[in-house]
Protein backbone atom coordinates (compact mmCIF):
# COMPACT_ATOMS: atom_id res chain seq x y z
CA UNK A 1 0.00 0.00 0.00
CA UNK A 2 2.81 2.48 0.66
CA UNK A 3 4.48 1.67 -2.30
CA UNK A 4 1.62 2.77 -4.54
CA UNK A 5 1.33 6.03 -2.33
CA UNK A 6 4.75 6.69 -2.91
CA UNK A 7 4.26 5.73 -6.82
CA UNK A 8 1.27 7.72 -7.10
CA UNK A 9 3.01 10.83 -5.15
CA UNK A 10 6.24 10.66 -7.31
CA UNK A 11 4.01 10.64 -10.96
CA UNK A 12 2.21 13.29 -9.45
CA UNK A 13 5.34 15.59 -8.84
CA UNK A 14 6.85 14.25 -12.15
CA UNK A 15 4.07 15.46 -13.94
CA UNK A 16 3.91 18.89 -11.73
CA UNK A 17 7.65 19.39 -12.81
CA UNK A 18 6.37 18.35 -16.52
CA UNK A 19 3.84 20.99 -16.40
CA UNK A 20 6.16 23.76 -14.91
CA UNK A 21 9.25 23.11 -17.73
CA UNK A 22 6.52 23.35 -20.36
CA UNK A 23 5.26 26.89 -18.77
CA UNK A 24 8.82 27.86 -18.37
CA UNK A 25 9.55 27.25 -22.11
CA UNK A 26 6.75 28.65 -23.46
CA UNK A 27 7.51 31.76 -21.47
CA UNK A 28 10.75 31.56 -22.62
CA UNK A 29 9.71 31.89 -26.18
CA UNK A 30 7.09 34.30 -25.54
CA UNK A 31 10.02 36.52 -23.71
CA UNK A 32 12.36 35.83 -26.67
CA UNK A 33 9.79 36.93 -29.11
CA UNK A 34 9.51 40.62 -27.64
CA UNK A 35 12.43 41.03 -27.18
CA UNK A 36 13.39 40.27 -30.55
CA UNK A 37 10.24 42.45 -31.85
CA UNK A 38 11.82 45.59 -29.41
CA UNK A 39 14.89 45.05 -30.99
CA UNK A 40 13.97 45.60 -34.77
CA UNK A 41 11.53 48.40 -33.58
CA UNK A 42 14.24 50.27 -32.02
CA UNK A 43 16.31 49.47 -35.89
CA UNK A 44 13.61 50.37 -37.37
CA UNK A 45 13.74 53.62 -35.77
CA UNK A 46 17.11 54.58 -35.90
CA UNK A 47 17.51 53.03 -39.44
CA UNK A 48 13.77 55.58 -40.64
CA UNK A 49 14.91 58.55 -42.58
CA UNK A 50 14.42 61.83 -40.44
CA UNK A 51 14.40 65.54 -41.72
CA UNK A 52 11.41 67.55 -43.03
CA UNK A 53 11.45 65.19 -46.28
CA UNK A 54 11.94 62.22 -44.90
CA UNK A 55 15.86 62.34 -45.80
CA UNK A 56 14.93 62.37 -49.44
CA UNK A 57 16.10 64.62 -51.79
CA UNK A 58 16.75 64.71 -55.43
CA UNK A 59 14.91 62.67 -57.80
CA UNK A 60 14.01 59.90 -54.94
CA UNK A 61 12.09 62.55 -53.64
CA UNK A 62 10.22 63.34 -56.55
CA UNK A 63 9.45 59.61 -57.15
CA UNK A 64 8.09 59.63 -53.51
CA UNK A 65 5.63 62.07 -53.93
CA UNK A 66 4.57 61.36 -57.30
CA UNK A 67 4.28 57.48 -56.09
CA UNK A 68 6.75 55.92 -58.44
CA UNK A 69 8.86 54.79 -55.61
CA UNK A 70 8.03 55.29 -52.20
CA UNK A 71 10.04 53.08 -50.66
CA UNK A 72 9.56 52.28 -46.91
CA UNK A 73 7.66 55.65 -45.81
CA UNK A 74 4.37 54.60 -44.39
CA UNK A 75 1.08 56.84 -46.00
CA UNK A 76 1.04 59.08 -43.13
CA UNK A 77 5.30 59.98 -43.37
CA UNK A 78 4.38 60.32 -46.87
CA UNK A 79 1.15 62.44 -46.74
CA UNK A 80 3.61 64.85 -44.68
CA UNK A 81 6.77 65.06 -47.28
CA UNK A 82 3.73 65.96 -49.88
CA UNK A 83 2.51 69.02 -47.43
CA UNK A 84 5.76 70.39 -47.19
CA UNK A 85 6.71 69.71 -50.82
CA UNK A 86 4.63 72.52 -51.45
CA UNK A 87 7.18 75.14 -50.71
CA UNK A 88 9.99 73.81 -52.39
CA UNK A 89 8.37 72.76 -55.52
CA UNK A 90 6.67 76.94 -55.72
CA UNK A 91 10.65 77.94 -55.18
CA UNK A 92 11.58 75.47 -57.70
CA UNK A 93 9.74 76.85 -60.16
CA UNK A 94 9.96 80.54 -59.40
CA UNK A 95 13.84 80.04 -59.83
CA UNK A 96 13.68 78.58 -63.11
CA UNK A 97 10.98 80.92 -64.60
CA UNK A 98 13.17 84.14 -63.01
CA UNK A 99 16.31 82.31 -64.73
CA UNK A 100 14.40 82.64 -68.05
CA UNK A 101 13.83 86.38 -67.41
CA UNK A 102 16.97 87.46 -66.46
CA UNK A 103 18.92 85.34 -69.24
CA UNK A 104 16.23 87.03 -71.70
CA UNK A 105 17.01 90.56 -70.23
CA UNK A 106 21.39 89.60 -70.58
CA UNK A 107 20.41 88.12 -74.57
CA UNK A 108 21.38 84.22 -73.29
CA UNK A 109 19.81 81.12 -74.22
CA UNK A 110 20.78 78.39 -72.12
CA UNK A 111 18.03 75.83 -70.55
CA UNK A 112 18.79 75.50 -66.39
CA UNK A 113 19.74 72.25 -64.88
CA UNK A 114 16.54 70.43 -63.78
CA UNK A 115 18.50 69.63 -60.66
CA UNK A 116 18.77 72.77 -57.99
CA UNK A 117 19.67 72.72 -54.66
CA UNK A 118 17.13 74.82 -52.34
CA UNK A 119 17.48 76.30 -48.94
CA UNK A 120 14.13 75.69 -46.39
CA UNK A 121 13.81 77.07 -43.12
CA UNK A 122 15.25 73.90 -41.69
CA UNK A 123 17.80 71.84 -44.21
CA UNK A 124 19.68 72.26 -47.62
CA UNK A 125 17.78 69.88 -49.91
CA UNK A 126 18.18 69.21 -53.07
CA UNK A 127 14.98 69.42 -55.90
CA UNK A 128 14.56 67.82 -58.81
CA UNK A 129 11.90 68.33 -61.68
CA UNK A 130 10.89 66.85 -65.44
CA UNK A 131 13.47 68.22 -67.57
CA UNK A 132 10.72 69.13 -69.96
CA UNK A 133 9.07 70.64 -67.19
CA UNK A 134 12.40 73.14 -66.30
CA UNK A 135 12.58 74.04 -70.24
CA UNK A 136 8.70 75.36 -70.54
CA UNK A 137 9.00 77.06 -67.40
CA UNK A 138 12.29 78.76 -68.50
CA UNK A 139 10.49 79.92 -72.14
CA UNK A 140 7.57 81.34 -70.39
CA UNK A 141 10.27 83.63 -68.28
CA UNK A 142 12.45 84.45 -71.08
CA UNK A 143 8.97 85.36 -73.52
CA UNK A 144 7.74 87.25 -70.36
CA UNK A 145 10.90 89.60 -70.33
CA UNK A 146 10.48 90.03 -74.17
CA UNK A 147 6.69 91.90 -73.39
CA UNK A 148 4.86 91.55 -76.70
CA UNK A 149 1.17 92.06 -75.53
CA UNK A 150 0.11 90.07 -77.82
CA UNK A 151 2.01 86.81 -76.58
CA UNK A 152 1.04 87.01 -72.70
CA UNK A 153 -1.97 85.40 -72.25
CA UNK A 154 -0.31 82.50 -74.32
CA UNK A 155 2.75 82.65 -72.07
CA UNK A 156 0.10 82.59 -68.78
CA UNK A 157 -1.92 79.82 -70.38
CA UNK A 158 1.10 77.75 -71.19
CA UNK A 159 2.71 78.40 -67.49
CA UNK A 160 -0.19 77.53 -65.91
CA UNK A 161 -0.98 74.01 -67.73
CA UNK A 162 3.03 73.04 -67.09
CA UNK A 163 2.84 74.18 -63.32
CA UNK A 164 -0.56 72.39 -62.57
CA UNK A 165 1.05 69.27 -64.38
CA UNK A 166 3.91 69.24 -62.05
CA UNK A 167 0.89 69.90 -59.20
CA UNK A 168 -1.23 67.03 -59.84
CA UNK A 169 1.60 64.39 -60.36
CA UNK A 170 2.80 65.28 -56.69
CA UNK A 171 -1.10 64.79 -55.67
CA UNK A 172 -1.32 68.12 -54.68
CA UNK A 173 -3.70 71.10 -55.88
CA UNK A 174 -2.38 73.32 -58.00
CA UNK A 175 -3.55 76.37 -55.89
CA UNK A 176 -3.42 79.97 -57.48
CA UNK A 177 -2.23 80.26 -61.43
CA UNK A 178 1.71 80.41 -61.51
CA UNK A 179 0.87 83.03 -64.21
CA UNK A 180 -0.72 84.92 -61.51
CA UNK A 181 2.08 85.27 -58.79
CA UNK A 182 4.87 85.00 -61.43
CA UNK A 183 3.50 87.48 -64.78
CA UNK A 184 2.27 90.96 -62.77
CA UNK A 185 1.69 93.49 -65.17
CA UNK A 186 5.30 94.70 -66.79
CA UNK A 187 6.76 98.18 -65.83
CA UNK A 188 7.90 100.07 -68.81
CA UNK A 189 10.80 102.42 -69.48
CA UNK A 190 10.27 105.10 -72.14
CA UNK A 191 13.30 104.82 -74.84
CA UNK A 192 13.79 106.68 -77.97
CA UNK A 193 10.90 104.00 -79.62
CA UNK A 194 8.17 104.52 -77.49
CA UNK A 195 7.36 102.63 -74.05
CA UNK A 196 9.71 99.25 -73.80
CA UNK A 197 9.58 96.83 -71.29
CA UNK A 198 12.39 97.66 -68.50
CA UNK A 199 14.05 94.47 -67.66
CA UNK A 200 16.13 94.90 -64.82
CA UNK A 201 12.30 96.12 -63.17
CA UNK A 202 11.39 92.89 -64.08
CA UNK A 203 13.39 90.74 -62.46
CA UNK A 204 12.96 93.30 -59.73
CA UNK A 205 9.18 92.87 -59.94
CA UNK A 206 10.04 88.93 -60.42
CA UNK A 207 11.23 88.42 -57.43
CA UNK A 208 9.56 91.09 -55.04
CA UNK A 209 6.57 88.70 -56.73
CA UNK A 210 7.94 85.33 -55.57
CA UNK A 211 8.96 85.91 -51.96
CA UNK A 212 5.97 85.04 -50.04
CA UNK A 213 5.26 82.25 -52.03
CA UNK A 214 8.22 80.20 -51.62
CA UNK A 215 9.53 80.06 -48.16
CA UNK A 216 12.98 78.63 -48.90
CA UNK A 217 15.52 81.04 -49.90
CA UNK A 218 17.54 78.98 -52.77
CA UNK A 219 21.41 78.07 -53.09
CA UNK A 220 23.80 77.55 -55.58
CA UNK A 221 23.02 74.45 -57.71
CA UNK A 222 25.48 71.51 -57.97
CA UNK A 223 24.81 71.12 -61.71
CA UNK A 224 23.22 68.12 -63.54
Amino acid sequence: MTTFVLLGLMTLVILVLAALVIYLADRFNILEREAHDLMRKLQDAQARPTGPYAGLSGKALWDAVTGLATGSLDELTLDGVRKRYRLLLADHINWVFNEGVGDAAKAYDAVPTNVRTLRTPKAQVESWLPPEAVAEIYRCGQGYAVGDPDTLPGLAQRLDQVCNQLHVQCSLEPGQPASQLLMPPQPTAQGAGGATPNADALQITAGAVNSPVAAAKSVSSPGE
